[in-house]
């Protein structure tokens, strides 16, 4: 499973079956919508143009968010090309197309019921296969732009960036030793000579995944550490950053990992599948890891989306961001020996990102959600098995936090659409928006291309005081706070 194919409609394009010989149906045309009961007087203010973002809720209670861009020549829609637009008077109809070999042809169709403004359309969802809708449901469209009358800064200068080769997405970085690790799924990890930020970043050395999805990377001394979707954890000898050296990898059989956390001398590989686990390695020699344990949160249910994806370590004890499940915290003082203590969930939970620190007298981790409606949550887990929302803080619905770096008492989001925001949470029933850098713009090569695009990731260098980060379209940005 891959982090974007969860938020670009994946589950939308896969077929429900293998081909068949049935009559087409049509039930994907916009005669087989019914909308007499809508309101559609605002559809004829809507500019179908630009790009938008698309959450549809499916009546089995699911919700999938997607992108569109509607382009002068037709444009795309999840990810597929669109083939049918009509958007006149109070008609709006969107529909696309696509093939998957050895099943039945899938379209995609949007009618809209409403627009409460010209830049927010509702209505109706159907997926036909062979012509006859398989999956029905509601959609919300939003006109993307970025915040009314906000300044592109405040707080936070540029200093440098550098677009990735091949429009490769960023999604990751990691600094170490004056050199930037970005991790850009299936291209693999562009190293960038940082030992300077701001003078020109140059050509970038390129590790290839040969086709591989790299999620994170890690680097304790010399050794990297890369979570592979195939391999599990891979290792590298960058003494040489120019020439980097594979190992191995980790463990055998492989595995699905997402997430690395490194905390003294013990490294945390969050793995989704095929056993929704946290494998623990003893690394006092980087390039030699000791399997310490390999934890499964004790009441999950990975059949059910319950698996992790990220993680931090606070004080011996390991924060879960587990998807479906929320928040899991588990006690990892005895390494070998893992053990729950507590859990923080909610509806249609989607936890991906966490932090913890301390603040005063409290342990507090931030929760992110990732999705429609993600938000980033203040959470007192100084009693796990009592855990307590402080506070919240909601960028806009229609986007989602893709990144948390803590230091001290300043919370560094990654923010996709919004670009980077840094927060005041030293009173975490109050966070507070102290700077940022709106990082998105409409025109980037590649935007548009699926629901987690903008800035990906945020890390900040205890070396140079400078902050890395990355974005999906622009590549890999370098930032100092100002004052």
């Amino acid at each position: 499973m891959n982090r974007f194919l969860v938020a670009m409609t994946g589950a939308l394009l896969l077929a429900s079956g293998c081909a068949k010989q049935e009559p087409e149906k049509k039930e994907c045309q916009l005669e087989a919508f019914d909308l007499s009961a809508c309101d559609r007087s605002g559809l004829s203010s809507v500019k179908a143009e630009g790009i938008w973002h698309v959450n549809v809720s499916l009546e089995d209670g699911s919700e999938t968010p997607g992108a569109m861009n509607l382009t002068p020549d037709l444009g795309h829609l999840f990810g597929t090309s669109l083939t049918e637009r009509q958007v006149e008077g109070e008609t709006f109809f969107l529909a696309s197309d696509f093939q998957n070999p050895g099943f039945e042809p899938l379209r995609f169709a949007l009618a809209g019921c409403q627009a409460p403004t010209p830049e927010r359309v509702r209505g109706q969802f159907r997926r036909c296969s062979g012509g006859a809708a398989d999956l029905k449901g509601t959609f919300e469209a939003v006109h993307l732009s970025r915040q009314v009358g906000e300044p592109e800064a405040s707080g936070v200068e540029l200093v440098r960036e550098a677009a990735l080769p091949d429009k490769a997405i960023a999604t990751d970085v990691f600094v170490a030793n004056g050199y930037a690790y970005v991790t850009a799924l299936s291209s693999g990890i562009y190293i960038f000579d940082v030992r300077d930020p701001t003078k020109p970043l140059g050509t970038p050395v390129l590790l290839s995944s040969k086709g591989d999805n790299w999620n994170q990377a890690w680097v304790k001394d010399q050794t990297l550490f890369v979570a592979s979707s195939r391999e599990g954890i891979l290792l590298y000898d960058v003494s040489n950053p120019a020439a980097p050296k594979r190992l191995k990898a980790l463990p055998t059989p492989a595995v699905d990992v997402w997430g690395l956390y490194v905390e003294g001398t013990r490294l945390f590989a969050m793995s989704p599948s095929p056993r929704a686990e946290v494998l623990i390695y003893d690394i006092q020699t980087p390039t030699a890891p000791s399997l310490q344990s390999r934890y499964v949160v004790e009441d999950s249910a990975p059949e059910s989306g319950e698996s992790p994806v990220g993680g931090v370590v606070h004080n011996n004890q390991l924060y879960i961001a587990h998807w479906r499940y929320g928040l899991a915290v588990a006690d990892v003082t005895p390494p070998n020996q893992p053990s729950g203590q507590g859990r923080f969930g909610y509806d249609k939970a989607t936890t991906r990102w966490v932090a913890a620190g301390t603040i005063g007298a409290r342990t507090v981790v931030f929760e992110a959600s990732e999705g429609w409606g993600s938000r980033v949550r203040a959470l007192d887990v100084t009693n796990p098995k009592n855990i307590q929302e402080l506070g919240s803080y909601t960028p806009r619905t229609e986007s989602s936090v893709m990144g948390l770096t803590l230091v001290g008492t300043k919370l560094y989001v990654a923010h996709s659409l919004d670009g980077l925001r840094v927060l005041d949470v030293s009173d975490p029933y109050q966070l507070r928006l102290a700077s940022w850098y709106n990082t998105w713009r409409e025109t980037d090569p590649g935007r548009g291309r699926f629901f987690l695009d903008g800035l990906s990731s945020v890390r900040v260098s205890g070396g140079d005081s400078y902050l890395y980060a990355t974005d999906t379209s622009r590549g890999l940005l370098i930032f100092r706070e100002q004052g």
